[in-house]
């Protein structure tokens, strides 16, 4: 708790002592039994109010906990992604060697793949349409697939099936 809040608190059962204290000579009276209920009120809201307070310290404590590792988790399920996009374009990659496409070519097919239209791809790569639709049926041909939906399934089926069962 802040210290000028702790002041404030004492202050309150300071004086109801010296008041008491002031009482106290002229014998029980109901102001001194008023007093000494306040006083003993006041102490008991205080202990609640000081035991909620902890309890809510711990309270934040355990969700900063929680957040933290749930932020932790989030990390590394991001570097996990991060590493698994890397594999799949490497294995991208590795297959357009393997088809022997052009630069050009691996940049259409991994475009396609990526959903982009053939005008959109001319805009991405400063090309003309016809350019990219040539480049496009070059790389069905030697992929021999025949189309963008294809191209993309053999890459998407090659995530879904076990690395033995995939096909050159």
């Amino acid at each position: 708790m802040p210290p000028k809040f702790l002041l404030l608190l004492a202050v309150f059962p300071l004086y109801q002592a010296w008041d008491l204290y002031q009482l106290v000579g002229s014998g029980p009276s109901f102001h001194f039994y008023a007093e000494t209920a306040a006083t003993v009120a006041f102490l008991a809201i205080l202990c609640v109010v000081i035991c909620e307070r902890r309890r809510a310290l711990r309270a934040f404590e355990t969700l900063k906990h929680s957040a933290d590792a749930a932020t932790r988790a989030a990390a590394e399920r991001d570097a996990v992604a991060q590493q698994s996009t890397r594999d799949f374009l490497q294995s991208m990659q590795e297959q357009f060697e393997r088809w022997s496409l052009t630069p050009a070519e691996r940049d259409v097919a991994l475009l396609l793949v990526k959903g982009l239209s053939l005008e959109e791809i001319a805009g991405v790569r400063e090309t003309g349409a016809k350019t990219v639709r040539q480049h496009a049926a070059n790389l069905y041909a030697k992929a021999k697939v025949s189309g963008r939906h294809q191209l993309a399934a053999f890459f998407f089926e090659d995530l879904l099936a076990p690395r033995s069962s995939r096909e050159s």
